[in-house]
Protein backbone atom coordinates (compact mmCIF):
# COMPACT_ATOMS: atom_id res chain seq x y z
CA UNK A 1 0.00 0.00 0.00
CA UNK A 2 1.33 3.51 -0.87
CA UNK A 3 1.73 6.32 1.45
CA UNK A 4 1.83 10.06 0.78
CA UNK A 5 5.30 11.39 0.82
CA UNK A 6 6.67 14.70 2.61
CA UNK A 7 5.31 16.99 -0.57
CA UNK A 8 2.40 15.06 -1.05
CA UNK A 9 3.06 14.73 -4.49
CA UNK A 10 5.06 11.78 -4.60
CA UNK A 11 3.83 8.57 -3.59
CA UNK A 12 6.23 6.32 -1.33
CA UNK A 13 6.36 2.55 -1.89
CA UNK A 14 7.43 -0.29 0.92
CA UNK A 15 10.91 -1.56 0.80
CA UNK A 16 11.50 -4.21 -1.89
CA UNK A 17 9.42 -2.18 -4.61
CA UNK A 18 12.09 -1.25 -7.55
CA UNK A 19 12.73 2.57 -7.10
CA UNK A 20 14.95 4.91 -8.30
CA UNK A 21 16.62 5.61 -5.44
CA UNK A 22 17.45 1.55 -4.75
CA UNK A 23 16.11 1.49 -1.14
CA UNK A 24 18.39 3.91 0.44
CA UNK A 25 16.01 3.50 3.59
CA UNK A 26 13.32 0.94 4.96
CA UNK A 27 11.11 3.14 3.03
CA UNK A 28 11.95 4.99 -0.19
CA UNK A 29 9.65 7.55 -2.51
CA UNK A 30 9.42 7.32 -5.99
CA UNK A 31 11.77 9.51 -6.41
CA UNK A 32 15.56 10.12 -7.39
CA UNK A 33 17.72 10.17 -4.95
CA UNK A 34 20.95 11.82 -5.36
CA UNK A 35 23.50 10.01 -2.92
CA UNK A 36 21.44 6.91 -2.04
CA UNK A 37 25.26 6.05 -0.36
CA UNK A 38 25.22 9.21 2.16
CA UNK A 39 21.66 8.49 2.93
CA UNK A 40 22.36 5.09 3.92
CA UNK A 41 25.47 6.19 6.02
CA UNK A 42 23.46 9.28 7.64
CA UNK A 43 20.78 6.96 8.82
CA UNK A 44 23.23 4.49 10.26
CA UNK A 45 24.68 7.63 11.99
CA UNK A 46 21.62 8.80 13.73
CA UNK A 47 21.39 7.81 17.70
CA UNK A 48 19.20 5.48 19.41
CA UNK A 49 16.36 6.38 20.98
CA UNK A 50 17.99 6.30 24.34
CA UNK A 51 21.01 8.66 22.85
CA UNK A 52 18.69 11.11 21.17
CA UNK A 53 17.27 10.97 24.90
CA UNK A 54 20.19 11.46 26.39
CA UNK A 55 21.60 13.56 24.28
CA UNK A 56 18.53 15.95 24.62
CA UNK A 57 18.83 16.25 28.49
CA UNK A 58 22.28 17.10 28.05
CA UNK A 59 21.69 19.82 25.83
CA UNK A 60 18.76 20.96 27.97
CA UNK A 61 21.47 21.36 30.91
CA UNK A 62 23.76 23.06 28.22
CA UNK A 63 20.07 25.89 27.85
CA UNK A 64 19.61 27.36 30.84
CA UNK A 65 21.98 30.83 31.22
CA UNK A 66 22.91 30.37 35.10
CA UNK A 67 23.55 26.68 34.82
CA UNK A 68 26.05 27.37 31.75
CA UNK A 69 27.73 29.93 34.47
CA UNK A 70 28.06 27.16 36.69
CA UNK A 71 29.87 25.17 33.98
CA UNK A 72 31.96 27.94 32.97
CA UNK A 73 32.66 28.99 36.72
CA UNK A 74 33.63 25.52 37.53
CA UNK A 75 35.77 24.88 33.91
CA UNK A 76 37.51 27.76 34.68
CA UNK A 77 39.01 26.45 38.28
CA UNK A 78 39.79 23.32 36.84
CA UNK A 79 43.78 22.71 36.81
CA UNK A 80 44.08 24.96 39.80
CA UNK A 81 45.20 24.59 43.33
CA UNK A 82 41.63 24.08 44.41
CA UNK A 83 38.97 23.22 41.75
CA UNK A 84 36.16 23.65 43.28
CA UNK A 85 33.97 26.23 44.14
CA UNK A 86 31.68 26.57 47.43
CA UNK A 87 27.71 27.57 46.89
CA UNK A 88 28.59 30.90 48.38
CA UNK A 89 31.66 31.53 45.90
CA UNK A 90 29.34 30.49 42.62
CA UNK A 91 26.18 32.87 44.24
CA UNK A 92 29.08 35.63 43.69
CA UNK A 93 30.22 34.70 40.09
CA UNK A 94 26.71 34.39 38.63
CA UNK A 95 24.74 36.88 40.84
CA UNK A 96 21.73 34.51 41.07
CA UNK A 97 20.20 33.49 44.24
CA UNK A 98 21.46 31.22 46.90
CA UNK A 99 18.74 28.94 46.47
CA UNK A 100 18.82 29.07 42.51
CA UNK A 101 22.66 28.20 42.44
CA UNK A 102 21.44 24.91 44.68
CA UNK A 103 19.20 23.97 42.71
CA UNK A 104 20.69 24.44 39.36
CA UNK A 105 23.75 22.90 41.15
CA UNK A 106 21.44 19.52 41.66
CA UNK A 107 20.20 19.26 38.52
CA UNK A 108 24.25 19.39 37.71
CA UNK A 109 25.12 16.61 39.90
CA UNK A 110 22.30 15.11 38.99
CA UNK A 111 23.46 15.02 35.15
CA UNK A 112 27.08 13.59 36.55
CA UNK A 113 28.31 17.01 35.02
CA UNK A 114 29.12 18.45 38.62
CA UNK A 115 30.98 16.57 41.68
CA UNK A 116 29.98 17.42 45.24
CA UNK A 117 31.62 17.62 48.36
CA UNK A 118 30.47 18.48 51.81
CA UNK A 119 33.00 20.32 54.21
CA UNK A 120 31.34 21.16 57.47
CA UNK A 121 28.38 23.60 56.29
CA UNK A 122 29.82 24.40 52.97
CA UNK A 123 29.26 22.57 50.01
CA UNK A 124 31.86 22.37 47.65
CA UNK A 125 31.88 21.54 43.15
CA UNK A 126 33.32 21.10 40.90
CA UNK A 127 33.44 19.91 37.10
CA UNK A 128 32.95 15.73 36.56
CA UNK A 129 35.82 15.26 34.42
CA UNK A 130 35.09 13.83 31.34
CA UNK A 131 34.41 14.74 27.73
CA UNK A 132 31.86 17.29 28.62
CA UNK A 133 34.56 19.63 29.32
CA UNK A 134 35.85 19.47 25.95
CA UNK A 135 32.37 19.80 24.54
CA UNK A 136 32.26 22.94 26.96
CA UNK A 137 35.14 24.35 25.35
CA UNK A 138 34.13 23.47 21.91
CA UNK A 139 31.01 25.21 22.68
CA UNK A 140 32.84 28.46 24.07
CA UNK A 141 35.39 28.61 21.18
CA UNK A 142 32.59 28.24 18.77
CA UNK A 143 30.36 30.89 20.54
CA UNK A 144 33.38 33.51 20.95
CA UNK A 145 35.00 33.38 17.58
CA UNK A 146 31.46 33.90 15.59
CA UNK A 147 31.25 36.97 18.11
CA UNK A 148 34.61 38.26 17.31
Amino acid sequence: MSEPSYDESVTCVPQGAATRCQNACGQVCNVEVIHADAVRSARAALPTAIEQTALARLFTLFSNPTRMNLLVALRSVVGAEKPELCVCDLVAITGASQSMVSHQLGLLREAKLAVSRRAGRLVYYRLSEGPVTALLDDALRAVRTEAA
